[in-house]
């Protein structure tokens, strides 16, 4: 019998019914795992932080606290004091304000008397070092060409 013939006797049996008390002790074996499996939890996309921080999260959080106050302290710092608004606020008279380009004026003369531009030192030329081993190699083949080229 060859594989088609066979397949071909396959098509004309008509399929046979379950038997329906082995239909209900399937279907009650089923209900049965399914009553007694666990419920199962949705899928709840991880994200990387969480598991960057799950190690360890009391040392995360002591990290955060420093960074908050070191924030904390930086912010009380630059904010400039009483005294010191007040004076950014005030405006200079014409006695103080010509007293201030004169100070510019020396500072910037004085400035210039003390830059001094001094040319750069001569590159000196630098020479390998020489060994010994150059030197033996320069008297072997001295030996080598008054040996056999005289």
């Amino acid at each position: 019998m060859k594989p088609d013939d066979f397949e071909s006797q396959l098509q004309r049996q008509p399929l046979r019914g379950l038997p329906a008390v082995w239909r209900a002790e399937i279907l009650s074996a089923a209900q049965e795992a399914v009553a007694q499996a666990e419920p199962v939890k949705p899928l709840v996309p991880v994200s990387w932080w969480r598991e960057l921080l799950w190690p360890c999260p009391q040392a995360w959080a002591g990290l955060a606290a420093v960074w908050v106050v070191i924030f904390g302290l930086n912010w009380a710092n630059n904010r400039p004091a009483e005294g010191q608004t007040l004076m950014a606020r005030r405006e200079l008279t014409p006695e103080e304000r010509m007293a201030f380009i004169e100070q510019q004026r020396l500072l910037a003369s004085l400035l210039e008397a003390q830059v001094v531009v001094s040319p750069p030192p001569p590159a000196e030329k630098i020479h390998p070092p020489r060994s010994e081993v150059d030197v033996d190699r320069r008297r072997a083949y001295r030996k080598i060409s008054e040996t056999f080229f005289v």
